[in-house]
């Protein structure tokens, strides 16, 4: 080994090996020589070090690929570096740029490629036919030297060379041996530490470290804050223990403390408000669904006769056929006609004509007011998300309307007609609510006599089901 123009710059055999190996390639003889090298082992310094001493006698050009040159940009970083006063078009091919401003003039070139991976395949194949040239050309010497990174530009250059005699010439970068490595940290690295302490870190780390001249230039580098700051952490281990064990406590206190928090009863009786806030709750979150209440349809109609005295069926509503009435009625009207005739009183002696009049039309204008109408339509006008009280279920209108008098609830309901088993129901309603809580609360509002019938709570969407049955 020996060092250079000056105390930083150092040659190793290694390197050394390989600049004689590119020199002894291209003095006689025009070459494509591939030199390549694991990142970090020196390949850009080797190529401007092959520059500045081991070729003065040649003419040279360099080209530092980047990823975002275009090919016209390296054609003519190339081009400018060969004549001292060049004129070339950058999209012609290297090979018609050089001729032409050669126009038959010796010439010796050696073109350094660094990062040569990054060469388009068009340009690449343009230089390999250039050197192909040159070696058919008498006065004419050029040299390509493509240094690149391992692995990454040999099988472009046998697609480039198939099935030709001439062939690329390969030339490998060893990393550096292990006395090598120390020299070279010793001379370029530790020399130019600022501290003992930094001098004996890095002289530590060598050993450690892949043995490549970037991996050890970068022992140098490293900050002392950082060092700084792993020391403080790691310096001591009983205090971290400590923390770590304090943390531990807390977690599992903490946890303990919720488990039991949440075993503990949280209230001991609902009362009806509460009850009502959570069905509310519930509706908000759409628990509200559609009730089926197909059950609460009253059941079918007795038809045989029922003695009102006695104890086991008091309280069931029955159901008298209209022939039973009549009959009942023939009966008591035969008996009347067995006592004594009385006298009969003309109404005309009782009352005046007028009085009679007055009498007989507010007699109809009652009539009609209790009268109900069925409310089919305006029911299926209501949207499907709110909810009615039923109130009864009842086969005919009569009794709907004596149910509506018993009450004195006729003006406050609606009534429409539903398909059960094949025959027509009426079904009372009341009330129009936005929730189903808020409907059974609305059963307190109601008469006496009506909460003892049980209401309950129906949807509108079971209610338009049950008006469509019947179309």
């Amino acid at each position: 080994m020996s060092i250079g123009h000056d105390l930083t710059v150092l040659e190793l055999e290694s390197q050394i090996d390989v600049l004689s190996r590119i020199q002894f390639v291209s003095r006689f003889g025009s070459n494509l020589v591939h030199i390549e090298g694991v990142k970090g082992s020196g390949k850009s310094w080797l190529a401007q070090r092959y520059l500045e001493h081991w070729s003065d006698d040649n003419n040279q050009a360099l080209l530092i690929c980047h990823p975002s040159q275009s090919i016209q940009q390296q054609r003519g970083i190339i081009l400018k570096q060969v004549v001292q006063y060049p004129l070339f078009n950058e999209f012609d091919t290297v090979i018609d740029s050089i001729e032409r401003m050669l126009a038959g003039e010796k010439c010796n070139l050696v073109l350094v490629i660094d990062d040569a991976h990054l060469l388009s395949p068009e340009l690449l194949s343009e230089l390999w036919l250039l050197v192909q040239r040159a070696q058919s050309t008498p006065n004419w010497q050029i040299n390509v030297l493509l240094f690149s990174e391992a692995g990454k530009l040999a099988s472009a250059l046998s697609r480039v060379s198939y099935g030709q005699d001439n062939k690329p010439v390969d030339i490998d970068i060893a990393p550096l041996s292990e006395d090598e490595a120390t020299t070279f940290s010793e001379m370029l690295v530790v020399r130019f530490a600022p501290s003992r302490e930094d001098k004996i870190r890095i002289r530590n780390l060598v050993d450690k470290t892949e043995r490549l001249p970037a991996e050890l230039i970068s022992l140098g580098e490293k900050k002392k804050e950082r060092r700084v700051i792993i020391r403080s952490v790691t310096q001591s281990p009983v205090r971290i223990l400590a923390l770590a064990s304090i943390l531990l406590l807390g977690a599992t206190a903490g946890y303990w403390w919720l488990n039991q928090s949440s075993i503990k009863p949280t209230f001991s009786a609902l009362d009806d408000n509460l009850v009502l806030s959570v069905d509310d709750a519930l509706d908000d979150v759409g628990v509200n669904e559609p009730e089926d209440d197909t059950h609460s349809i009253p059941p079918d109609v007795i038809d045989t006769p029922v003695i009102a005295e006695t104890t086991v069926e008091e309280g069931k509503r029955v159901v008298v056929p209209s022939e039973l009435v009549d009959s009942l009625i023939n009966e008591s009207d035969l008996t009347l006609d067995e006592q004594e005739e009385p006298n009969p009183i003309s109404v005309d002696e009782v009352m005046p004509t007028s009085e009679i009049q007055e009498h007989s039309a507010l007699t109809n204008e009652l009539a009609q007011a209790d009268a109900f109408t069925l409310a089919n339509k305006e029911l299926m006008t209501i949207s499907d998300k709110r909810y009615l009280l039923q109130l009864a279920a009842l086969t005919n209108e009569e009794a709907v309307q004596e149910f509506l008098e018993e009450h004195q609830i006729g003006q406050l309901t609606r009534t429409y007609q539903t398909l059960r088993n094949g025959s027509i129901w009426y079904i009372v309603t009341f009330g129009d609510y936005a929730s189903i809580s808020s409907a059974r609360g609305a059963v307190q509002t109601l008469p006496n006599s009506v909460q003892a019938l049980g209401p309950w709570a129906k949807s509108l969407v079971q209610v338009h089901r049950e008006i469509d049955s019947v179309k």
